[in-house]
């Protein structure tokens, strides 16, 4: 097994906090953006209510152009502007 360097160590700890901001970033846009029929149960924590609904501004995307699909208990992430794409799971938190 390979040994990791504190460096390598590093890196990966702000990469995990990084995806862990912007996951919880994105899933509050979806909760505040769409139309979801479970909110107040989803507010509580139960993101596995989360469902491909309606964005409540009438556009195809949320804010900041992300695109979302939620399928089964995660949901994938696009951002068109930028091509980055992430992979959320919707567990209860």
């Amino acid at each position: 097994m390979t040994e990791l360097t504190d460096n390598i160590e590093r890196e990966l700890l702000i990469a995990m906090d990084n995806y862990k901001a912007i996951s919880k970033m994105l899933i509050d846009k979806l909760i505040t953006e769409t139309e979801q029929p479970e909110k107040a149960k989803i507010q509580a924590g139960y993101y596995f209510e989360i469902q491909n609904a309606d964005l409540l501004n009438g556009q195809e995307n949320l804010s900041d152009n992300w695109w979302f699909d939620v399928h089964g208990e995660h949901c994938m992430f696009k951002n068109l502007t930028t091509g980055q794409i992430l992979e959320v799971s919707l567990v209860s938190k």
